[in-house]
């Protein structure tokens, strides 16, 4: 992927046209979002130059401490109460997972969840796997395994969520820790998305999502 980054960004990688970016602000402008906050880094203006004048608000995570660092820098700017969390590096050709998540939101943390099919699923690493339900509460998510393939038919969350006040009572700078915390006490819940998720992170996933995004 390095290959294809523009000016050291991943973000800027071009996927049918449109940067990752781009598809990600114009997923969260088309849930009815009207402030759209991006976390970038003082170390890659390009991403500053290419969202002039677009209407979003940028703020500068110092250092690259993970995403738990990340949102607590864009809260400085939205404040308190739930956010819907967009990771730029996932697409989602069949559905706009943004707007699932507003409209099944109920108060508490939401995560958007795919069923993994092929054969899209086939560029999936095993991580993000729910390992334990009721009705549509998650109640264990697994450890990450970068090195083996993602077992089909079963569900991952999808870089799509919205945090809550809850999320932050318990945060211990690790999302994962935090999110089987709350599901531990039964306050994390899902919203089931039917679309292919192409993890864009990853070069076999880059290849898919141009094939998928050029037709």
């Amino acid at each position: 992927m390095e290959e294809n980054a523009v000016l050291g960004c991943k973000e800027l990688i071009e996927i049918g046209g449109k940067t990752m970016l781009e598809h990600t602000i114009q997923e969260l402008e088309n849930a009815g979002f009207e402030q759209i906050v991006v976390v970038s880094s003082p170390s890659k203006p390009a991403i500053d130059n290419e969202l002039m004048n677009r209407g979003v608000k940028i703020v500068h995570q110092v250092e690259p401490k993970g995403l738990v660092d990340a949102i607590k820098c864009a809260r400085d700017i939205m404040g308190l109460g739930p956010c819907l969390i967009a990771l730029p590096d996932v697409l989602f050709p069949d559905a706009n997972p943004s707007a699932e998540l507003v409209s099944a939101f109920e108060g508490e943390t939401l995560l958007a969840v795919v069923q993994v099919e092929a054969p899209w699923g086939s560029q999936l690493k095993d991580t993000g796997r729910v390992t334990e339900w009721h009705e549509n509460k998650i109640l264990g998510i697994s450890d990450k395994f970068p090195n083996r393939d993602f077992p089909l038919g079963e569900y991952r969350i999808t870089g799509r969520a919205i945090w809550t006040e809850a999320f932050w009572e318990i945060e211990d700078d690790d999302e994962v820790s935090t999110l089987r915390c709350l599901g531990s006490l039964e306050k994390l819940s899902a919203c089931f998305v039917k679309t292919k998720y192409i993890d864009v992170g990853n070069p076999k996933g880059y290849m898919y999502a141009q094939s998928i995004f050029n037709q």
